[in-house]
């Protein structure tokens, strides 16, 4: 029998259902801050930000997840920005940030208190687990890289 694995997580809460990222991924998190439009890009491009004398891109998690949806933040001053370390492609895309809704809560857990749900998955999820009481979502963060970077290439 193996010794459970503890794990550094973020819960990010989101418009409808929150995610939580492994706290590896995670660079920085900091107040949501104005982010400069690009034109011709998806909806889900919100545009990019200025941070550390680098232009990252931001993402709405939702708004590439589920078709037709929009992108609103409950209030500004409590949104955060969740700076995340490129995987796929460090020289393309080192570093990229999700929108959260409120500051992420950080958390302590070991793997055997992520309970697989039998949720749909969607393309930009690995899973749905429960944990403490509600249904998170593990974002695809190689399916959202790749989604980025075609958007930036093209």
């Amino acid at each position: 029998m193996s010794e459970p694995k503890q794990l550094e997580v973020y819960v990010l809460a989101m418009q409808k259902q929150a995610v939580i990222l492994p706290g590896d991924v995670v660079a920085e998190i900091i107040p949501y801050e104005p982010l400069q439009r690009i034109g011709d890009t998806p909806d889900w491009f919100l545009g990019l930000l200025g941070w550390r004398g680098i232009q990252m891109p931001v993402v709405s998690f939702e708004m590439l997840t589920v078709e037709r949806a929009s992108f609103s933040l409950v209030s500004v001053a409590s949104a955060s920005l969740v700076i995340i370390r490129g995987n796929t492609d460090q020289a393309l895309l080192p570093f990229y940030a999700l929108v959260a809704q409120t500051h992420p809560a950080a958390y302590e857990v070991f793997d055997e208190m992520l309970f697989k749900t039998g949720g749909t998955v969607g393309r930009t999820e690995i899973a749905k687990v429960r944990f403490n009481n509600d249904v998170l979502s593990i974002p695809n963060l190689d399916y959202l890289e790749a989604a980025l970077i075609n958007s930036l290439i093209h």
